[in-house]
C-alpha cells in the first residue's frame, strides 16, 4: 500500500470474520483483538525514510561491530520510524542514540550469549538467570495471528526483596533483561523475514496480590524504582515499537482510578494498545482473553490449559528462591554459535 503503514490494524481473524470458537467472533470480541500496529511490511515510502536514515547514521554504523538485519536492517529501522509517527528525523536521532548505545553499553558483542537461541533454548538460559523476585515470561508462545506472548505477573513483585536479597548485582539483573529485549528483537525479525509481515509482542499484565502479603508496593522502593526506570527508558527507545498489545489482568480498584488519570498524559496510540480485564475468576473475563491468546498458551489460571508458564507459573516457592540465591552468581556466560544460531532460526514454531 502506499505511504506510511497504517498506525492499527485489524487481526486477520478479525479481518476475515473466521470464528474462533463454537460460534463466531462477536463485534465486541473483535475489538479486542484489533492492534495498535501494522503488519504491513515497510512500504516504498517507508523505505526511502528508512534509506535516508541509514545515510544520515553512518559514523555510528560504521562503529558497530555487528552489523546484522535484526540490528541495522530495514525492518529494526522501520520500528524506529513507526514508533516516531512517521518523523524520519526522530525516529534518525532514536536510532543514532540506539547505535552508540550498542557500542558503549557492549551489547554489540555481548548479544552473542542470546541472539541464535531457538525459544526453548532461549527460555532455559532465561530461566536459570531470572530474578524470582520479579515474575515474567518473555516467551509464552504465540498467539493465532502470530504474535509473541509474554506474561508478567507485577502482583507477585516484591520490589523490596528484589533489591535486597541477592548476590549479583541490580546491574548484572538489568543486563540479564537487557539481553532479554536483545533476542526478542532478533526472533521478531526472524518471524517477520519469514512471514512476510510485522510480528509484535503481546504482554499480558497480572496485578492480583498486589501489595499483598508484605509486600510494598513498588513506587515506595526508591532503589526498585530507579531500577525500572533505567530499564524502562531502554525499552522505549532501544527496543522500541515491540509491543502490540498490553493486557491487564486483575487490576484493582486504585489502579484503575488513577489510570484513568495518567491516560490522560498518553497518546491516543498508546492508549489504544491497553486492554484492562478484571477479575480472572469471571467467566467473561475468561472469555474475553481467550479471544487474544489461544488456550494452549493461556495459563490455567486464567482459564486455559498451560499449567506451567516459566517463571510465573507455578509461583516461586521458598526452595527455588533458595537454589536461584546460591546458584546465580556462579552461572559462567553462555554464547550461542553461528551454526546454532542458523539451526534456531530454520526452526521457529509457527503460531498455533
Amino acid at each position: 500500500p502506499g505511504g506510511r503503514a497504517p498506525a492499527a490494524s485489524r487481526s486477520p481473524r478479525a479481518q476475515r470474520g473466521r470464528p474462533t470458537g463454537p460460534a463466531a467472533m462477536t463485534a465486541a470480541a473483535a475489538a479486542l483483538v484489533t492492534y495498535a500496529t501494522s503488519p504491513e511490511l515497510p512500504s516504498p515510502q517507508e523505505l526511502e525514510l528508512i534509506e535516508g536514515i541509514r545515510e544520515a547514521s553512518q559514523t555510528e554504523l560504521q562503529a558497530l561491530t555487528c552489523k546484522a538485519d535484526d540490528v541495522v536492517g530495514d525492518l529494526r529501522i522501520c520500528r524506529f520510524l513507526r514508533a516516531r509517527h512517521g518523523d524520519a528525523k526522530e525516529a534518525g536521532e532514536w536510532f543514532r542514540e540506539f547505535l552508540r548505545w550498542r557500542v558503549e553499553s557492549g551489547m554489540d558483542i555481548n548479544r552473542k550469549q542470546v541472539v541464535g537461541r531457538s525459544p526453548e533454548d532461549f527460555m532455559r538460559w532465561f530461566a536459570q538467570r531470572r530474578n524470582p523476585y520479579l515474575p515474567m515470561c518473555p516467551y509464552g508462545g504465540r498467539n493465532r495471528d502470530g504474535h509473541v506472548v509474554w506474561f508478567l505477573h507485577q502482583g507477585r513483585l516484591d520490589a523490596k526483596k528484589f533489591v535486597e536479597h541477592r548476590q549479583v548485582s541490580k546491574d548484572q539483573d538489568l543486563k540479564h533483561l537487557e539481553l532479554t529485549l536483545e533476542w526478542m528483537l532478533w526472533h521478531l525479525d526472524t518471524l517477520s523475514r519469514r512471514e512476510q509481515r510485522m510480528v509484535y509482542v503481546i504482554k499480558v499484565a497480572d496485578f492480583s496480590g498486589l501489595g499483598a502479603e508484605g509486600r510494598k508496593l513498588p513506587i515506595f522502593v526508591p532503589e526498585f524504582k530507579a531500577f525500572m526506570q533505567d530499564l524502562l527508558k531502554g525499552m522505549q527507545k532501544h527496543y522500541c515499537e515491540h509491543d502490540s498489545m498490553f493486557v491487564l489482568l486483575n487490576t484493582p480498584f486504585a489502579f484503575r482510578m488513577l489510570f484513568s488519570v495518567i491516560k490522560l498524559l498518553l497518546t491516543k496510540r498508546q492508549v489504544s494498545k491497553i486492554r484492562m480485564f478484571g477479575d480472572t475468576s469471571q467467566a467473561d473475563v475468561r472469555s474475553n482473553l481467550l479471544q487474544i491468546l489461544p488456550e494452549e498458551v493461556c495459563p490455567a489460571a486464567y482459564g486455559g490449559k498451560a499449567e506451567v508458564v516459566t517463571g510465573v507459573f507455578p509461583f516461586a516457592t521458598e526452595a527455588d528462591i533458595q537454589e536461584w540465591y546460591q546458584k546465580r552468581h556462579l552461572l559462567p556466560v553462555e554464547t550461542v554459535d553461528d551454526a546454532a544460531a542458523a539451526a534456531a532460526a530454520a526452526a521457529t514454531p509457527a503460531p498455533p
